[in-house]
């Protein structure tokens, strides 16, 4: 005797495979980003850090830029000598800010 395979029954399992899929892409979607947010919000704190020491630097504060974690890069400015270019780069590898100075007439 030959058992048919109803066409609903079909139907019922291309459907929750489906749901299945979606929910497995959904929950990797939102780990990726969840990871990709931390980072993130690290290089967000430690701008804020950078800024504030920049900050009182300017109002003549004698404070120094050395944070834990970043990385000071001083390059003078290709088209003008008398500006400097500081980058703070993050242990990620990324600028989390840059700052002209201008150095006045010395």
């Amino acid at each position: 005797m030959k058992r048919k395979i109803i066409a609903s029954s079909i139907a019922e399992v291309v459907i929750a495979v489906t749901v299945i899929a979606l929910c497995f892409g959904i929950a990797s979607m939102i780990f990726i980003r969840s990871s990709k947010t931390f980072s993130s919000f690290q290089d967000l704190r430690l701008q804020t850090e950078v800024q504030s020491l920049l900050w009182e630097q300017l109002h003549g504060a004698n404070v120094s830029l050395d944070i834990e974690g970043v990385q000071v890069v001083e390059e003078t400015d290709e088209n003008n000598e008398s500006i400097t270019v500081v980058s703070f780069i993050s242990e990620h590898n990324t600028t989390i800010w840059q700052q002209q100075i201008v150095k006045l007439g010395e």
